[in-house]
């Protein structure tokens, strides 16, 4: 996509909801919700909202570009979306359809060290929930080259937190997005370290 190109999708609101670039979530929806039956493959919008001010103050507010890779009929719609890359949106129109351009993250220099930092919070933090697919969190860790994708990664893996979602979410540098992550890494590994000296007791 061109970034000097405006384009229109339909839009998708997310409520109190983070959908990260790389990333999947499932949702129910009411199909009264959407005019028009969602297809496999289609690509749609998928836009965070906090409250109706979001909706009302729109313009260059980020949203994902994302695609429909399940669909499950029933009363309600269940849905599972992709995330593809993060854009800013330009209009709303009839709280359907969406203008947006496509952005890149700012991505600033990030030093090695910073790299191999987040990836020794992740992997500390593995250990202390300690779940069942370690090793292959841990492998696929050391697969993930691309700051902007790492960042994204954990976000969305250990950062159940809305607002310190959110806050992540909308940082478009990566360096920047990179240190406020490991600051939030270090709080939530601080925490579990002292449940586990709590109930050790």
């Amino acid at each position: 996509m061109n970034e000097s190109q405006e384009f229109q999708l339909r839009i998708f609101y997310l409520k109190k909801k983070i959908l990260f670039p790389g990333c999947m979530i499932n949702v129910s929806i009411n199909p009264s919700d959407i005019s028009d039956q969602l297809k496999k493959g289609e690509k749609i919008l998928a836009y965070s909202i906090r409250n109706y001010f979001d909706i009302i103050f729109c313009r260059n507010r980020t949203a994902t570009l994302s695609e429909v890779s399940e669909i499950e009929t029933g009363e309600s719609v269940k849905i599972q979306l992709k995330g593809l890359m993060r854009v800013r949106i330009k209009k709303i129109s009839k709280k359907q359809n969406a203008f947006f351009k496509v952005i890149t993250d700012e991505t600033r220099e990030v030093q090695e060290t910073l790299r191999e930092e987040l990836r020794k919070k992740s992997q500390e933090l593995v250990f202390l929930i300690n779940v069942e697919e370690s090793d292959r969190l841990i492998n696929l860790l050391n697969f993930m080259v691309e700051p902007s994708q790492l960042t994204d990664f954990l976000a969305n893996y250990f950062i159940l937190d809305f607002p310190q979602r959110y806050v992540l979410y909308y940082e478009l540098d990566v360096k920047k997005r990179s240190l406020k992550l490991i600051t939030i890494l270090d709080a939530l590994i601080e925490k579990l370290k002292k449940k586990r000296e709590s109930e050790s007791k």
